[in-house]
């Protein structure tokens, strides 16, 4: 199993923490583990957004999926994930 090294991004203060994910962990559970390690707050609905990677050759944000796994979202290594709240509709 690969470890995935990403960057993840805090949703209010832009703190950020590097850590390596194996690719078959699934977002949600990154999530959970970083409520765990106090990072993100407890009670929040989270989701996440791959951040554009030019040398990766994506140019724009896209919106991942929390069941799906890191690998399935197409994140790579040295991607940055920005954090959200998700807002209902």
């Amino acid at each position: 199993m690969e470890n995935i090294n990403v960057k993840i991004i805090h949703p209010t203060n832009n703190s950020d923490i590097d850590i390596g994910l194996p690719e078959n962990i699934v977002l949600r559970d990154v999530f959970s583990q970083l409520i765990d390690a106090n990072f993100l707050t407890s009670g929040q609905p989270y989701t996440g957004v791959l951040k554009p990677n030019p040398t990766g050759g994506r140019k724009d944000s896209v919106p991942l999926d929390n069941d799906k796994t890191i690998g399935d979202n197409g994140v790579g290594n040295n991607d940055t994930i920005q954090t959200l709240i998700a807002t209902q509709a």
